[in-house]
């Protein structure tokens, strides 16, 4: 699943949770959201919910990437790395691994 979709599938599940959140406050109030009077204030509670519930999935979206690409430099680091201990890390390992070979090698 891409960013993207993940990041609109958890706003659109936190959006309807917070509308459900919000018509249970006003039925539990005896408010009907939808009455002339009243109905900017629950359009404004709306509006507040869709940003919030956008706000949390790109936090927490952004926080599982990081994870996910946390977990993914543990691998071998690459030799074209603009930091100097990746590519000192990578040629370590090319040397590590050419010295195995050839202590192979010597055994055959």
């Amino acid at each position: 699943m891409s960013r993207k979709t993940r990041t609109v599938l958890y706003a659109a599940l936190a959006f309807i949770l917070m509308l459900l959140l919000i018509l249970s406050m006003a039925w539990y109030n005896g408010v009907n959201p939808f009455h002339p009077r009243t109905r900017m204030y629950w359009l404004a509670a709306v509006v507040a919910a869709l940003y919030i519930s956008l706000r949390g999935a790109i936090f927490v979206e952004r926080l599982q990437y990081r994870r996910e690409r946390k977990a993914d430099d543990t691998e071998a680091p690459s030799r074209l790395s603009a930091n100097i201990k990746d590519r000192m890390a990578a040629r370590k390992a090319r040397v590590a691994a050419a010295q195995k070979k050839a202590g192979q090698d010597k055994t055959s």
